[in-house]
């Protein structure tokens, strides 16, 4: 089994966030289940409804 790391960075996951992310049109959603490491929980959760920018994809957490 291949080492465990965050869907963003080479830090470990401190835990699994479900999360919706889409480039251009929030309708266009893909809804996935991401390991994240404790900065980019925090940004994500910080980013809102808006969603969090990360190379060309938005994230927002929830699948709502």
């Amino acid at each position: 089994m291949p080492p465990r790391r965050c869907a963003f960075c080479p830090a470990p996951p401190i835990g699994e966030a479900a999360v919706s992310s889409w480039r251009d049109d929030p309708a266009d959603v893909r809804r996935e289940t991401i390991a994240l490491c404790r900065k980019h929980l925090l940004r994500l959760r910080k980013a809102g409804a808006t969603g969090h920018l990360h190379r060309g994809l938005r994230y927002k957490e929830g699948f709502w």
